[in-house]
């Protein structure tokens, strides 16, 4: 580990703490159709496009109807949920350090460009990334847990994969930045989930972090101020 040459961030459960809500919509999406989703089954729709996660969800009602009529119903729930999005403490601070540093950053989410405009309207700050990569990028082939998000960022950026850090929350996102060779911070306390990217994958590449003002630390430390 080594002074990164980039900084990828993921967005819903790394800078805004937007996983409970979007679970909750999802789950009364699924109760309009008499379904209940489990835990585990949320958690299996962490970290991914909100079509990847219509198409599980369409599959596990197993009812005769349309995922474009579920993706509508879906909408009216995540909408009203959406527009309580908070920031993670240190989130805005980190950005604003990276910034100021002139690290290059790049924000590598499956929101929907509609999905960001409803996040970023709320919290603006987020219009500090100039580089994004949004769920329905038209370069994108396939969403997370593919590594074509990150391999984006890196193109755009033009930076070594080995030398980039990812911050993500969600197995989806994790294994993703982990395809695309990059070095993962896990902002999480799922265990499950950590022990099980520890098991697939080289255990030097991962790093668990608690806040993300740790972040912060290392940069200093790496750079030696």
């Amino acid at each position: 580990m080594e002074f990164p040459e980039a900084i990828l961030f993921d967005l819903d459960g790394v800078l805004l703490d937007t996983e409970p809500l979007l679970a909750k919509a999802w789950s009364e999406t699924a109760k309009e159709y008499n379904h209940y989703l489990s835990n585990d089954k949320l958690l299996e729709l962490k970290g991914r496009r909100r079509i990847d996660c219509a198409k599980k969800v369409f599959k596990w009602i197993n009812k005769e109807i349309s995922i474009k009529e579920l993706l509508f119903i879906q909408k009216l729930k995540v909408d009203k949920q959406l527009t309580k999005a908070k920031p993670f403490k240190g989130a805005i601070d980190l950005i604003n350090f990276c910034i100021n540093i002139k690290l290059p950053i790049a924000l590598v989410t499956s929101s929907s460009n509609e999905s960001f405009k409803i996040k970023s309207s709320i919290n603006p700050w987020l219009n500090l990334f100039e580089t994004k990569i949004l769920g329905d990028d038209k370069f994108i082939s396939a969403g997370k847990p593919s590594p074509d998000p990150y391999l984006r960022a890196l193109k755009i950026l033009e930076v070594n994969p080995f030398k980039t850090w990812v911050i993500e929350d969600s197995y989806a996102g994790s294994v993703s930045g982990l395809r695309a060779e990059c070095f993962l911070m896990f902002f999480s306390n799922d265990f499950g989930i950590l022990n099980k990217l520890l098991s697939e994958f080289n255990q030097d590449k991962i790093l668990k972090i608690k806040e993300l003002s740790e972040i912060i630390y290392y940069l200093k430390l790496y750079k030696g101020f």
